[in-house]
């Protein structure tokens, strides 16, 4: 069946209203309908068809310094995910990636955090390659992130987006800067460059001087007793990834409850093409896993973990959900 609008006229309809609601209003058909030809033109021509954020731009509930290393977030009643170490992988979407989505669409949390690694640079990490590995390319990768970004984005479009540093994902733009130099600040040479869409940051704080003053970074202290670590030397509610590792450890003092959270990996298992090599085929403690935090009256309750269960399935409060 012939479209009604020609490639260009769809192109052009767009990036006027960046909103499948919005285009499938315009043109006079269903919205999934104009979002497989978005997918479709995409691909064909090697562009990217941005979904853009319609609310006002002056939003004190979240307020990024003018250094750019630091997101500030007030919630007051709302859910923030918080999902890292994805290190995902063309040809292949890991379960706790469905599950975020999932979960995206059934909460609608205030603001879902990508917390480190989502991209992976196997190609240009600093390592030597282990025999003949079969890696992906930068461009594969940044096109395989890009369409689990659009996922999420697709599972809650209001949700603000914020992007934390990870030390994978800062490999683009230090192998740039230590063997082209001279290309500082053209456009593209920025991970961040590709992905407009997330706001970048080292970490985010959220309801800054409170009880439930909450920090979420990549990573902070290391060892097997890192979450009781980071919340006893911060002093706040600590979030972090890097080790793979997910638990949820509360502590008390004479200031009241406070949290140290570990959200462990989005990627499947050790087993996964980033990791098996380097891991020899061992079984670290690693669990694939993302963190849920709910705010009541501007208050953190008890973390929350989503934990992967098998290929199909995850864990969360106390139910096995199919994805």
């Amino acid at each position: 069946m012939r479209p009604l609008v020609s490639e260009e006229e769809f192109i052009r309809l767009w990036n006027t209203h960046h909103s499948a609601k919005a285009v499938a209003d315009a043109i006079g058909i269903d919205r999934a309908n104009v979002l497989q030809r978005r997918n479709h033109i995409q691909k064909k021509r090697g562009i990217r068809l941005l979904t853009f954020d319609k609310r006002p731009s002056y939003d004190q509930s979240m307020l990024v310094t003018a250094d750019r290393v630091e997101v500030k977030l007030k919630v007051r009643d709302g859910i923030v995910l918080v999902a890292g170490d994805q290190h995902y992988h063309p040809g292949n979407v890991p379960v706790m990636h469905r599950a975020l989505c999932y979960l995206a669409g059934k909460t609608k949390p205030f603001a879902i955090v990508w917390n480190g690694d989502a991209f992976d640079g196997s190609q240009i990490s600093r390592h030597p390659s282990i025999g003949w590995e079969d890696k992906p390319s930068v461009q594969q990768e940044l096109e395989c992130v890009h369409d689990r970004s659009k996922e999420i984005m697709d599972a809650a479009p209001s949700a603000k987006r914020i992007w934390c540093a990870g030390n994978h994902d800062l490999r683009l733009e230090t192998r740039i800067a230590t063997v082209a130099s001279e290309f500082r600040g053209v456009k593209g040479m920025h991970l961040k460059d590709h992905f407009p869409e997330w706001t970048p940051a080292w970490f985010v704080t959220i309801n800054e001087g409170t009880q439930a003053h909450t920090e979420i970074r990549h990573r902070e202290k290391g060892g097997v007793h890192a979450s009781y670590n980071n919340t006893v030397s911060s002093g706040v509610t600590l979030v972090t990834g890097h080790d793979h590792v997910a638990d949820v450890r509360p502590y008390n003092d004479r200031r009241g409850r406070r949290y140290g959270v570990r959200h462990g990996m989005t990627a499947d298992s050790a087993r996964d093409a980033p990791f098996v090599n380097y891991m020899e085929g061992r079984t670290p403690s690693w669990q694939a896993a993302f963190a849920i935090l709910t705010y009541r009256d501007g208050e953190l309750l008890m973390p929350e973990l989503a934990l992967r269960w098998d290929d199909k399935h995850f864990q969360f409060r106390g139910e096995l959900i199919k994805v």
